[in-house]
């Protein structure tokens, strides 16, 4: 996939993504490890924020071709508190490091990002900030969402019919959704989102109402193991993610 079409693609899925709220339980504040290598951090329970932090896994399957698998980091900074990444509000810093590799400022999505590979094994963000935005570094110590296995998603997608998607053994997840896109230049798009204690989603006739018969159309798994922390009066979302897409005809 060239590195335009996944901005396309990547910053359609955040955008759909963080447009919904995830059902997730009241968490209390747990001290932040030292291991993380930040000093200056402390706990938090935010909901918007000056900074949002994402690397993962996002594996796409086309039937008859195979996976393409890509590694991502992205950083966006906000004038104001969000959960949304927000043209209006795009902000700038003076540098922003994922473990050591120099992540690029994107016009066009408004975010920091790797145009080279990286490696996620260890998970280092190191910010020279700059304006609102504090000078830090924080080691992701989180483990990244995983499953054992997925309900066989279909090749066709029949709007009459609609369909169960299941998850087995889904771990290290704060949030989890499934959701149906048509792929169409505006595309129509449907959202689930997987209930943590089954596992499950449901697409009814009904729900897929709100997408049309496409042959680029996609169904994708998207899970994010995140939390939140305040460096200097300002409150930042860390998080690990992975998706798995499938390319679908939607009839």
């Amino acid at each position: 996939m060239s590195i335009t079409k996944f901005f396309s693609f990547s910053f359609l899925v955040f955008s759909i993504m963080v447009a919904f709220t995830f059902c997730k339980k009241k968490e209390a504040e747990v001290p932040i490890d030292p291991n993380t290598g930040c000093t200056n951090c402390t706990p938090s329970l935010a909901t918007t924020f000056s900074g949002l932090f994402k690397a993962g896994t996002y594996t796409v399957y086309t039937p008859m071709v195979g996976s393409t698998v890509t590694e991502r980091a992205n950083a966006f900074f906000s004038a104001q508190p969000t959960n949304i990444t927000s043209i209006a509000n795009s902000i700038t810093v003076n540098a922003v490091y994922f473990n050591d590799d120099t992540l690029k400022f994107s016009g066009a999505p408004y975010y920091y990002t790797n145009l080279s590979p990286i490696n996620l094994a260890s998970q280092t963000w190191s910010v020279n900030g700059a304006g609102i935005i504090p000078s830090f570094t924080f080691k992701n110590l989180k483990d990244k969402p995983t499953y054992t296995s997925i309900s066989a998603l279909p090749d066709t997608v029949r709007k009459n019919i609609g369909f169960n998607f299941i998850i087995t053994d889904l771990v290290n997840c704060t949030a989890a959704s499934v959701f149906i896109t048509d792929g169409l230049a505006a595309p129509g798009v449907v959202t689930k989102i997987v209930d943590l204690g089954t596992d499950t989603a449901y697409f009814s006739p009904t729900d897929l109402n709100a997408v049309i018969n496409s042959t680029a159309a996609v169904i994708t798994l998207f899970m994010e193991n995140s939390f939140a922390i305040k460096i200097d009066g300002k409150d930042f979302k860390m998080s690990k993610e992975a998706s798995f897409t499938k390319k679908v005809v939607i009839k």
